[in-house]
């Protein structure tokens, strides 16, 4: 915005300034030539009115007094077109025959422009008669190179030149001071708008820059504070479903275990243990909605999360699992502990992981491999199994919300891979899966690094 509004004040402004400028030149040359042209005629009257006063023998120092004066060449040539004086002393008692000095012995002034074949170059000249004693005596005349005149004007017009581009300069300094004073607002009102995914206390100033900047200010003010509030209402709401969602299932679970362990009847204690499972898994799914709502609403509570101690205790805490099911579980770890430090909030990283390792360990056949590696800009976790795997054309659809691969096993609901992208991608980053070397499933997800201070 502050380039165009330069650019178009600047060049109206030049178009402006050039419009009168061009005409400017026109009559600035025009009238500076005539005004050159009406001087050197004064001064070759006002020569030829000295020389008429004077005896012959004080010409020659006054062509050289007129010459120096004016910057022209005089010289004077008596009635039988001799040369008496010249200030360029070129030799005197020649014959100087031009037609302007027989237009001046003639008793006429002249004035004009010719060719000069003696310099090669068009000759500035005026002619006058010296007359003494009512008799015209002598003709005198002073001429100059036409390219003088021109060299004259082509300095006037240089400096009209100058003037122009430093009004154009100036106009579009004030045209920058001018767009910085309206664009600064915007600026720092788009600031506010940037920042307010990631802390919505943040305020636009409302007291500064015109009418209409305020009113946006005011109105993403408002609209900054009425998320907030949503937020906060998303926030208790997942709370207290989390609270009386939990509190009825551990009841459940209780009874359920109870009567497991206290029935004699063993049909019964395997549809308790079942119906316990049941309770589990649905305890899981209803944590996983629960985070997704988190995600959805979004927090501004943030902590440092160092990557590979979290993917390295998530490991450990499923190793027994894997063994109950004849699984090797191999960590992989090519990072910098000390640096691969992720700001998310508390137990995000350490649910991304859960989700992954739990995916693996319920499809892989006899291998899950975990691998943590960094770079300057980012921590990536990749889980590959030796599992079945899944198609090529469903490989980003399993990321999506309550959608399972073709070969999924019962009893999932499509949330884990889910929550894990869209986690990823409220800290910066992403998640994506291909299929792995042994025909499984790899899952990468990438996270945006924050180096440690430590």
């Amino acid at each position: 915005m502050t380039r165009r509004l330069v650019l178009a004040m600047t060049s109206l402004v030049a178009v402006v300034a050039l419009a009168l400028a061009i005409p400017m030149a026109i009559v600035v040359a025009t009238d500076q030539r005539a005004a050159f042209v009406a001087g050197l005629e004064t001064d070759t009257l006002a020569t030829a009115s000295v020389l008429s006063s004077q005896p012959p023998v004080d010409w020659q120092a006054t062509v050289e007094e007129v010459a120096t004066r004016t910057g022209a060449r005089a010289v004077v040539v008596d009635s039988d077109r001799r040369l008496l004086a010249d200030s360029d002393d070129s030799g005197l008692d020649r014959s100087f025959d031009r037609p302007e000095v027989d237009d001046a012995l003639g008793g006429v002034v002249a004035s004009n422009v010719r060719y000069s074949n003696t310099l090669a170059t068009d000759l500035r000249y005026v002619a006058a008669p010296v007359v003494q004693n009512y008799q015209v005596v002598a003709a005198v005349r002073l001429s100059l190179p036409e390219y003088d005149v021109d060299d004259e004007i082509a300095g006037t017009l240089g400096w009209l030149g100058i003037f122009v581009v430093s009004v154009i300069v100036a106009a579009g300094l004030v045209a920058w001071l001018l767009a910085g004073s309206i664009t600064a607002p915007l600026t720092r009102l788009a600031d506010v708008a940037e920042s307010l995914p990631d802390d919505l206390e943040r305020r636009a100033d409302e007291d500064s820059g015109p009418p209409e900047v305020r009113k946006v200010a005011s109105a993403l003010n408002y609209t900054a504070l009425r998320l907030a509030n949503i937020l906060a209402r998303t926030q208790r709401v997942a709370a207290d479903a989390s609270h009386h969602l939990r509190t009825p299932l551990t009841g459940v679970r209780l009874r359920l275990e109870a009567i497991e362990e206290t029935t004699a009847d063993p049909d019964i204690a395997n549809d308790a243990g079942e119906a316990i499972a049941e309770v589990d898994r649905l305890t899981h799914r209803i944590d996983q909605v629960l985070a997704l709502a988190r995600t959805d609403a979004g927090t501004t509570d943030m902590f440092e999360t160092n990557v590979p101690r979290v993917v390295r205790e998530r490991v450990q805490a499923v190793e027994s699992i894997a063994r109950d099911r004849g699984l090797v579980v191999a960590s992989e770890e090519s990072a910098d502990h000390g640096g691969c430090v992720i700001k998310a909030p508390v137990g995000v990283i350490e649910r991304i992981v859960d989700e992954l390792l739990g995916n693996a360990l319920d499809y892989a056949r006899h291998r899950v491999v975990v691998d943590v590696a960094s770079t300057l800009t980012s921590v990536t976790v990749t889980v590959s199994d030796d599992g079945p795997g899944v198609a090529e054309a469903e490989l980003d659809a399993i990321f999506e919300r309550f959608t399972r691969g073709s070969a999924s096993i019962p009893g999932g609901t499509g949330l884990g891979l889910a929550l894990v992208r869209e986690s990823a991608m409220a800290l910066g980053g992403d998640a994506h899966a291909r299929r792995s070397a042994p025909g499984g499933l790899e899952v990468q997800v990438r996270l945006a690094r924050k180096p440690s201070s430590s």
